[in-house]
């Protein structure tokens, strides 16, 4: 997958990954691997930091209905880094416009934890300069809102079952 730099619809990958793609699986699973596949989903954690209530519920219904278990939620960059130390995550979502504390402000203390939380941002801004900025922080990948919902759920299978 590339993108253009008018185009950042889809998800910025980590530093660590080869420009311009993103980890994910090609080929359909067998439905033993599906059920493998669905039992480390429920294994996983998520946690979700966002301001507006819709947006939360969204997000969590979604997850919940693609196997995933949110276990918490955070209307505010502070208390999304209280509740990743609290709850320790597999992987947060933040978003970038909130209130008391950003959620790029929020993402550079998450990634100083050792809980080995990976961070996606997730947000409305399409701009070359939040780009810039989450891969400079080290933000392990950014998902648009305005994007289809698949494309985060690929992105999220991309950060965590790939990965383990």
């Amino acid at each position: 997958m590339t993108h253009s730099d008018n185009d950042v619809r889809g998800v910025v990958p980590t530093p660590a990954a080869e420009p311009g793609t993103i980890r994910a699986m090609t080929t359909s699973p067998s439905s033993s691997q599906e059920s493998g596949i669905e039992e480390k989903k429920k294994a996983f954690r998520i946690l979700i930091a966002d301001d507006h209530e819709a947006v939360r519920r969204g997000l969590r219904s979604a997850l919940r209905g693609a196997g995933w278990h949110v276990c918490g939620e955070a209307t505010d960059g502070r208390e999304a880094i209280s509740k990743v130390a609290e709850l320790k995550p597999d992987l947060v979502i933040l978003d970038v416009s909130m209130p008391n504390l950003g959620g790029l402000d929020a993402a550079r203390e998450i990634l100083k934890s050792p809980n080995g939380t990976k961070v996606l941002v997730f947000t409305m801004h399409e701009s070359r300069q939040i780009r810039e900025e989450t891969a400079a922080i080290g933000v392990h990948a950014l998902a648009v809102k305005s994007a289809p919902l698949s494309t985060l759920l690929a992105t999220i299978d991309s950060l965590l079952i790939v990965t383990h």
